[in-house]
């Protein structure tokens, strides 16, 4: 971004957000309201949300049935609430909800769920459907969610491979019944800017239709941090029979991310005096493209029966071309201290992703006894080309405090930028759910899946790395639901999962060779909604074991290393209260015992046993707060706690990555029935935290305080 263009990008912010107060003024608010007493376009005055126990969740079980009667951790963010509390990413949403930790590092997805860590272990979702992505950066922003949806423990038995830890299913905003708009507009720290709009509603009695755009740009709080990304996001819905809809969706992103790597350590410690530089070299570059379209069909002919058909492409194109890995040289008696910089990384990534999930709902007895049943089954093909420049071997020491890290390093011959593989995925998989249903207070919920697919691989560089392998798996789970009264929910559960070595998209010819990990889990859990719906609270205890695991090597990020097992048990819990209607508190925490049980690695030719120890990146404790106060007509305030505990950087756990301690506080104005003012301050105390690190000797931080202020309505 050149200094000339801010100005222009102010004043269209300044512009937007005049323009949507005025939409949003007392008369155009009396219009509406003398069409709707009570519009469902209003903006929510807390950014409070309760445990939504009662509602239907797709993400837990495609039975159709609520959380609490689902045996199982289930939690749903409201899309409303996230964007309220001034969430930035999903991300960032997901780590308010029990026991989840963001620990994604400079772009894409990964979080931290019982024990595991990583898109492999906690899996994300997109209405339901996975993308297949080793690189996730979709989707970029959440004003395009209707809700977020987490699953904790095993989703094999849904999703397929992988997600022992968990699931995050995001929900886009759909076609709604009646007409409403909204937007928003935020200017705040370091030349920070965010703009969003969306609208919605019935065309006529057949058609409905959702459109939603949001672009966000900013500096950065580091040298050349700066960054932008834009979203759009629109679906028809058509409904030419009562018991008929189709929907044809798409979706789309571009984003230009920081291209910033986090601080080298210095003798495996932060020096603060380096959080701010960027070592990466002056023409980096960072772009990705997404777009995800999506064609769904709902047929219900009756009560007792439904089928749901999704047919979707996926297209991505990636771009990295930096500096990767810093490392710090100390001083010598002739010459100062420096920074290394290597991995010169030039990598176009190219994915196309097609396919197709079918299900059918059927209800019915059996034995007299009422029964729910789903049966389905998901097809895909995925091509994943990797062009770029592996072998790369430069390197280039620059100054501490240097203003000019210099260019790229470019090198020919073996290492020069060119097509080096074209990966080819054909998934096949059926799958079956059935809760029956013994009395009113005794019910059963049980899965099973099979998963076939076929990985080829074509190496343009070397022909022999060629190969072809079936990684087949069948995963399954089974939990009882007791209700001694209907509110309350007493359950427990044993799932499997399968994880596939690596990332599949990328499988090499040598992980091709390994088994799939094995793992599985028990638990049990009480969830209940009392005081009339103003209060919800669970607890859930869980056993998890996993079986010939890989895990990311901490030396070398994209190297997997495997391990013989890895163990986690631990205990959650979370509270929602509104003990009276101007208040909302919610509470949750964590506590958990992950560990090696049989792993041993190679140091220097050494061999060392790491059993007992903590996997990399794991956090023992968490704990988040929310309160939200309507202290006065139309104003409210509220403010986020998140504690996260200390965590180890090495299967040694030598380097530790120490605990940290958010907090943020806004206020929020609401000065006409459908407009809104607020003001938000994050990280208050200016915490220096860790969110994740990258490779041995880097840690890339999270942001320091920061204050926006913004606007919002709806009409």
């Amino acid at each position: 971004m050149t200094y000339s263009t801010k100005p222009a990008h102010i004043r269209a912010l300044l512009f937007t957000a005049t323009a949507l107060t005025a939409f949003a003024s007392p008369a155009h608010a009396e219009d509406a309201a003398a069409t709707e007493a009570e519009d469902s376009s209003t903006i929510i005055v807390t950014a409070v949300d309760s445990l939504r126990l009662n509602q239907k969740t797709e993400g837990a079980s495609r039975l159709g049935i609520t959380a609490l009667q689902t045996p199982a951790s289930v939690e749903t963010l409201d899309g409303d609430a996230i964007r309220l509390r001034g969430d930035l990413t999903i991300q960032d949403a997901a780590a308010r909800a029990t026991g989840i930790v963001n620990a994604s590092g400079v772009f894409g997805f990964s979080l931290a769920a019982r024990g595991f860590v990583g898109q492999n272990s906690v899996m994300q979702l997109y209405d339901g459907m996975r993308m297949y992505n080793n690189t996730l950066t979709f989707p970029a922003d959440p004003w395009m969610a209707e809700r977020v949806e987490i699953l904790r423990g095993p989703a094999s038995v849904l999703y397929g491979e992988g997600a022992i830890g968990g699931a995050v299913n995001v929900v886009r905003k759909q076609p709604g019944d009646t007409l409403e708009a909204s937007g928003r507009a935020i200017v705040g720290s370091f030349e920070s800017y965010n703009i969003a709009a969306g609208a919605g509603g019935p065309i006529n009695d057949m058609i409905g239709f959702r459109i939603d755009g949001a672009y966000r740009e900013s500096d950065g709080w580091m040298k050349r941090g700066n960054s932008s990304a834009t979203s759009l996001s629109g679906a028809i819905k058509l409904k030419p029979a009562e018991d008929l809809s189709i929907t044809l969706s798409h979706d789309f992103s571009r984003q230009l991310p920081r291209t910033w790597f986090g601080v080298p350590l210095v003798g495996g410690k932060l020096d603060k005096s380096l959080r701010k530089n960027n070592y990466n070299v002056t023409d980096a570059r960072l772009r990705f493209r997404d777009n995800w379209s999506q064609g769904k069909i709902e047929w219900s002919p009756s009560d007792s029966f439904s089928i749901r058909s999704t047919f979707y492409h996926l297209w991505a194109n990636k771009y990295w071309h930096n500096s990767e890995n810093e490392t710090y040289v100390a001083a010598t008696a002739t010459a100062p201290a420096k920074i290394r910089q290597s991995s010169f990384l030039e990598l176009y990534h190219v994915q196309r992703q097609t396919g197709n999930r079918t299900t059918a709902n059927v209800s019915g007895t059996i034995l007299g006894l009422e029964n729910h049943m789903v049966v389905g089954f998901d097809v895909n093909r995925i091509t994943y080309k990797n062009i770029s420049n592996s072998g790369n071997n430069a390197t280039r020491l620059v100054d501490l405090f240097a203003t000019d890290t210099g260019l790229f390093i470019d090198q020919t011959g073996a290492a020069a930028t060119k097509p080096r593989y074209k990966n080819t995925i054909h998934q096949y998989s059926v799958f079956a759910e059935d809760r029956l249903v013994l009395s009113d207070q005794v019910s059963f919920v049980g899965g099973l899946r099979y998963d076939r697919p076929r990985i080829r691989k074509n190496d343009y560089v070397n022909a022999a790395n060629n190969f072809t392998a079936t990684p087949d798996a069948v995963t399954w789970r089974l939990g009882g639901v007791y209700n001694p009264i209907p509110t309350l929910s007493i359950y427990a559960q044993y799932a499997t999962a399968a994880d596939p070595v690596g990332a599949l998209v990328s499988t090499s010819l040598a992980q091709s060779a390994f088994d799939l990990s094995t793992g599985r889990q028990w638990e049990a859990g009480v969830k209940h909604v009392f005081w009339g719906g103003r209060g919800e609270w669970t607890f859930a205890a869980y056993d998890i074991v996993k079986r010939r695991l890989l895990t990311s090597d901490p030396l070398i990020p994209t190297i997997q290393v495997q391990v013989g097992q890895q163990s986690s048990k631990g205990l959650e819990a979370s509270l929602f209260l509104k003990p009276v209607d101007r208040i909302g508190i919610t509470l949750n925490g964590s506590v958990l015992k992950a560990r090696y049980d049989d792993f041993s690695e190679s140091v220097g030719g050494v061999r060392f046993q790491r059993a007992g120890n903590r996997p990399s990146n794991i956090a023992a404790k968490t704990a988040n707060a929310f309160l939200s106060w309507e202290f006065a007509d139309g104003w409210v305030a509220d403010g986020g706690f998140s504690y996260v505990g200390k965590r180890f950087q090495d299967a040694a756990n030598t380097l530790v990555i120490p605990s940290y301690t958010l907090t943020d506080f806004g206020v929020r104005w609401q000065f006409t029935e459908k407009a809104s003012a607020g003001l938000r301050v994050r990280n208050i105390f200016d915490e220096t935290y860790v969110r994740a690190t990258y490779g041995a000797s880097q840690w890339v931080l999270g942001d320091p305080r920061a204050v926006e202020a913004s606007i919002n309505v709806a009409f």
